[in-house]
């Protein structure tokens, strides 16, 4: 009886410590390492042992395009009247461009929205604000010159923005990424090299490629920001502005350069030679 009870006693004690202090549970499920300091440094000595080695590129290459985005804002007391006069721009605008040699299929209408207009008192739409977006891709400088035209010869229209491309974008992505590849491969030579140890590569991770601004680029206004805002100067007229800005290079086109940057982390397991 009196060995039931002290058993029944320390339970109770045991039960009381955790509760106390949980740690002294996970420190009791913890796998204890035995053995002489030989064995103990053969098993750190086999533990595997990784490195991490960053790949980095930047390519730059030339624009041989660009994507400008206009406008066309047309307000009417009526919602019919004012979807025809802004069908009605837009069709004068793409006619003048296509009577300077633009393509076709190098124009066309992306997003539409429409505003009503209400009165201090009354629930009826006083006047309607149909706006449209209207995309033109331009190959040179001439046609870059054409559009700045159009936006002064409309008053419903207004230069929002340019977008610079290259016509094979995906390629030199994948460009970039390969010499980020090539980059890491070049230091885990080094690496090799230098310490005598060879490595197995396990993962690898990021590898988004990013696109730069230039300053040419920013000065033009890229995706919504107009060059001439803020200041006194025709909207034309500030795109021509931009044309005149020197490049860094002789080869660079008048859209100036693309900045590709990628970086992976190639994660590599230490063996032995």
């Amino acid at each position: 009886m009196v060995v039931r009870r002290a058993n029944s006693f320390m339970r109770k004690i045991l039960i009381l410590l955790i509760i106390l202090h949980p740690g002294l549970l996970v420190l009791a499920a913890e796998p204890e390492l035995k053995g002489t300091p030989v064995e103990l440094a053969q098993y750190l000595t086999n533990l595997p042992k990784t490195v991490v080695i960053i790949g980095e590129a930047e390519l730059r290459v030339p624009a041989d395009q660009a994507v400008i985005t206009l406008k066309v804002t047309t307000e009417n007391r009526s919602l019919h009247e004012a979807l025809r006069l802004n069908q009605d721009v837009r069709s004068k605008v793409t006619a003048y461009l296509k009577n300077h040699s633009v393509a076709a299929e190098h124009i066309r209408a992306s997003r539409f929205s429409s505003t009503p207009k209400f009165g201090l008192f009354g629930e009826k739409a006083k006047s309607y604000r149909v706006e449209n977006l209207v995309k033109v891709t331009v190959q040179d400088e001439h046609e870059f010159q054409l559009t700045a035209a159009v936006v002064d010869s409309f008053p419903e229209v207004q230069f929002t923005g340019a977008e610079f491309e290259h016509k094979e974008k995906e390629a030199q992505k994948e460009r970039a990424m390969a010499q980020a590849c090539e980059n890491a491969t070049e230091r885990r030579k080094v690496f090799e090299e230098k310490f005598g140890i060879a490595l197995k590569l396990e993962r690898f991770s990021g590898g988004t490629v990013s696109q730069n601004l230039t300053i040419r680029q920013r000065a033009y206004g890229f995706a919504g920001t107009p060059a001439y805002m803020g200041g006194g100067t025709s909207r034309s007229a500030a795109i021509e502005n931009v044309t005149e800005l020197p490049s860094a290079a002789e080869d660079v086109s008048m859209f100036g350069e693309l900045v590709y940057t990628v970086q992976i982390n190639a994660e590599f397991s230490v063996q032995p030679r």
